[in-house]
């Protein structure tokens, strides 16, 4: 069966790689603006929409689709609009423990699975300068939480309670399982492959 990924993530993209399963990359056609305000269940709402929009399109395949959620102090923080919203973002959650959840779906011929994961981050104490320093990187501006933990926003992150990959974007252990009772994933042998650099049009 076919693996695809719904997302135009290179995060997704690199975690995904780590199961060595052949896998092509299609951008979903979702409309991210939601008013749920539960972390949760915006999340898997959202990865529902993206994995879907993909699968309606590729029906034996199966498809991945996820979104992730930084929530903090009854608050969404989506991806900041601009420079100033992510230095607010950023100085909000200075020195203070924040929720990240991540929801995925699959979609296949065999049925759908929907699950999420969730986190808890701290970030060390910094101030605005330090803050705005990172916001110039440019890495904070497609990112929800203005914050990538993969990048130069790792330095600003203290502890995580949870899973890393959760916080990335992409809760690797258990979509491995879901895709092993789905029978994508191969446990007879790692097939020669590689990971697609850029997402194809559905």
């Amino acid at each position: 069966m076919e693996l695809i990924l719904a997302s135009t993530s290179p995060r997704r993209r690199e975690i995904l790689s780590l199961l060595r399963v052949p896998f092509s990359v299609v951008a979903p056609e979702a409309d991210e603006d939601e008013p749920l305000k539960d972390p949760v269940a915006l999340a898997r709402r959202l990865a529902r929409k993206k994995a879907l929009s993909v699968f309606k399109k590729h029906r034996n395949a199966a498809v991945v689709g996820a979104d992730t959620v930084v929530y903090f102090k009854g608050r969404v923080l989506g991806k900041p609009k601009d420079e100033q919203e992510a230095l607010e973002m950023l100085k909000a959650l200075s020195g203070r423990w924040h929720t990240v959840v991540t929801g995925v779906a699959v979609y296949s011929p065999k049925g759908k699975v929907v699950f999420h994961d969730t986190a808890r981050v701290k970030f060390r104490p910094f101030d605005e300068e330090e803050a705005l320093y990172y916001v110039k990187t440019g890495e904070p501006l497609d990112k929800a939480g203005a914050y990538g933990v993969q990048g130069f926003g790792a330095t600003l992150v203290e502890k995580i309670r949870g899973n890393f990959y959760t916080v990335m974007g992409l809760p690797v252990h258990r979509l491995y399982e879901e895709l092993k009772k789905l029978g994508v994933v191969n446990l007879r042998g790692a097939e020669r492959w590689s990971s697609p650099s850029a997402p194809r049009g559905s």
